[in-house]
């Protein structure tokens, strides 16, 4: 993982397109709004689908905090718009299929990670089974990736753009719970 920390410093600013429409980044809610910024693998990682869901299912909560939460993922704005279609997505979800914010806040592409992928697939096999979900196929991803696997970071971030608790996590890490997040939010 990359040793650079942002904890205490203000977080790099970016603005990206949301499936939901428009363009905004951490900066848009400095003065005003805590912020869960959440880089994830998108889409095509079952995983991150479930920790969208977990999030989503508290998400009342986060707000009720004047508090926010953003997701940046690799997946193109086409393909965020397709799943949005037949999936809600509370909380803004943001396009970085060319990896400037995961680059600015050195959220690192990883090598082939085999057990990982071998992990998604049974999870999206026993998914389709046993709840009839389907998962967008990881074809466009790891074409645009050469089947490399992308670290998973979330930054919680201060009303002023402060970063005050910085979570680097590996691909398939499980992300703090949305209790966690909650928790570290009330602090600040």
């Amino acid at each position: 993982m990359n040793a650079t920390t942002y904890l205490g410093r203000p977080a790099p600013g970016f603005k990206l397109a949301a499936a939901q429409g428009g363009e905004t980044g951490p900066q848009e809610f400095r003065g005003s709004k805590r912020v869960v910024l959440w880089f994830s693998k998108g889409l095509f990682c079952p995983f991150c689908r479930r920790n969208m869901a977990q999030l989503a299912l508290r998400y009342p909560e986060i707000q009720a905090l004047d508090a926010e939460v953003l997701q940046v993922t690799h997946n193109t704005l086409d393909e965020a718009r397709g799943y949005l279609k037949h999936y809600p997505m509370k909380f803004p979800y943001l396009c970085d299929a060319e990896r400037t914010a995961h680059d600015r806040y050195g959220v690192e592409q990883l090598g082939v990670n085999l057990g990982g992928y071998a992990a998604s697939v049974a999870t999206v096999v026993l998914d389709l089974v046993t709840k009839g979900e389907t998962t967008p196929p990881p074809i466009p991803y790891l074409k645009r990736y050469s089947g490399k696997d992308s670290a998973q970071a979330v930054f919680v971030l201060d009303r002023e753009g402060i970063v005050r608790a910085e979570h680097r996590l590996g691909p398939n890490a499980p992300l703090p719970s949305a209790a966690e997040l909650i928790s570290e939010l009330q602090k600040l």
